[in-house]
């Protein structure tokens, strides 16, 4: 088990209906953090991108003077 998850417990009152259906909604809960921590990695890198641009920009510029 991951640390922050609930365990996960069967009772006999629970219907294979409802287990199926918790399940289903921790995986998209895990799906969507995967898909916003994935974005913010997206993000960072085209940050990153845009700086080498404006670097390589700045230098082209200098260099045509």
């Amino acid at each position: 088990m991951v640390l922050g998850e609930k365990p996960v417990a069967v009772s006999d009152r629970s219907s294979f209906s409802e287990v199926v259906d918790e399940a289903c909604e921790r995986l998209m809960e895990r799906q969507i953090k995967y898909s916003i921590r994935r974005i913010q990695e997206m993000e960072d890198r085209l940050t990153e991108l845009e700086q080498e641009l404006d670097e390589f920009l700045f230098n082209k510029n200098r260099e045509l003077r």
